[in-house]
């Protein structure tokens, strides 16, 4: 979450431009503050105090920002008894995710990512769905004979590729959302639900992917058919 250096009057947040990553965004460029609308206001609890509308540059990429902040009057900005009222735009943390991931699938997760942290929750939700639907095809559990989600999760967990734990958490925090989206009438999602799927999610990618040897291992001996072996089928034909 984005806060105020009280002493400079930058803002911390993670950067969009940046992939993600956490900067710093500056009011100042070559000591001139870059843009301003300032107006007086009473406050109950602070009195007498000054809303600035600020424009902020990443100190990383460039990119441009927009934030609100709340100041005790009497003193030029950054003045005292600070604090960030908005800021725009804010990436949230990028969750980590196994370099043997498929491009993809993790082309896939970003998206949904950037849809959550710009307020796309519904479209979020569908998309987290959609990875773990992409990871199970991918491993050779979703097929022309075998296209109900809810029986690839069981599969994935019969095979020990998943624990019984994360089982219950790919159907309840991530299935289950997804087909609300998809399939019923539309209502508000609270945005901490489908922050627990991007986070169980990203789980289901480690377990499948952060030893992907054994995890291929696995899945041969029980019938699977990865993408892998889909591949070198493809090559020799």
């Amino acid at each position: 979450m984005a806060h105020l250096n009280e002493q400079e009057g930058s803002i911390v947040s993670h950067c969009p431009g940046c992939r993600g990553g956490r900067s710093t965004f500056e009011w100042k460029v070559d000591g001139r503050a870059i843009g301003a609308h300032e107006r007086r206001e009473e406050d109950r609890h602070w009195g007498d105090c000054i809303v600035s509308y600020r424009l902020f540059k990443c100190a990383g990429c460039g990119m441009g920002a927009f934030g609100v902040v709340k100041f005790g009057g009497g003193g030029n900005y950054p003045g005292s008894y600070n604090r960030l009222l908005k800021f725009f735009p804010e990436s949230k943390q990028r969750l980590s995710i196994p370099r043997s991931v498929p491009q993809g699938i993790v082309t896939e997760f970003r998206e949904a990512e950037t849809c959550l942290e710009n307020q796309c929750i519904r479209a979020a939700a569908g998309l987290i769905q959609s990875v773990l639907d992409k990871t199970l095809r991918a491993n050779g559990y979703k097929t022309k004979q075998e296209s109900n989600l809810y029986k690839q999760i069981e599969a994935a967990a019969e095979d020990g590729v998943i624990t019984q734990a994360r089982k219950r958490r790919a159907h309840d925090e991530i299935r289950v959302l997804g087909n609300d989206v998809l399939h019923d009438d539309w209502y508000e999602i609270p945005e901490e639900d489908v922050e627990a799927a991007r986070h169980y999610c990203q789980r289901i990618l480690e377990d499948f992917y952060d030893d992907r040897e054994s995890v291929l291992t696995l899945l041969r001996e029980a019938g699977r058919v990865p993408e892998e072996d889909r591949e070198e089928e493809g090559a020799e034909g």
